[in-house]
């Protein structure tokens, strides 16, 4: 035993002795407390985890409002984001990192890509090397190509993709009207 367990234990049998020679009945049975070493202690009631959105739901719901300040800026009106177009842009973001190379046509061209859906009006956005959204979206408003499908007349929904392959991070963005 550790000198302060015996400590304790000693002291709780002499109060205990004490009582029994003074004819005092303890009303409850005297427990010496148990000691546990601190780095051994179990924790009572650990603080659960908070569930954190999926990193693609937390992407594109910054990238909706990123890219709606900035159309709004231009006169145009905000977008909130669309599952298919979610879906789009996930499937071209992941066959880029997959191939490791830059290309709009990789599963299909975007036309036949965004056919599938139910927008009438589309335009795609593809990128790779910057870490987070922000950057991907500075380089593409200081291009003109870009810039004109960012600010697409009628534009109500997107969809924001990433898919890293442990060399490069590619970016890929759908955005559509009907």
């Amino acid at each position: 035993m550790r000198p302060i367990n015996v400590a304790i234990a000693l002291i709780t049998l002499t109060a205990s002795a004490r009582a029994v020679e003074e004819n005092e009945v303890p009303t409850a049975p005297v427990v010496a407390p148990a000691i546990v070493p601190i780095d051994t202690a179990p924790i009572e009631a650990p603080p659960l985890p908070r569930p954190r959105p999926a990193l693609r739901d937390t992407v594109a719901d910054g990238a909706a409002a990123l890219i709606s300040a900035f159309r709004q800026q231009h006169g145009e009106g905000s977008v909130a984001v669309s599952a298919a177009l979610t879906r789009i842009a996930q499937e071209q973001a992941n066959a880029m990192a997959g191939r490791d190379l830059l290309d709009h046509e990789l599963v299909a061209p975007f036309s036949r890509r965004i056919g599938r859906s139910q927008f009438r009006r589309a335009a795609e956005n593809i990128a790779y090397g910057h870490a987070d959204f922000a950057d991907t979206l500075r380089q593409w408003t200081n291009s003109s190509g870009h810039r004109a499908n960012l600010l697409l007349p009628g534009a109500k929904w997107i969809g924001v993709a990433h898919a890293s392959n442990g060399r490069r991070t590619y970016w890929a963005m759908v955005i559509a009207g009907n």
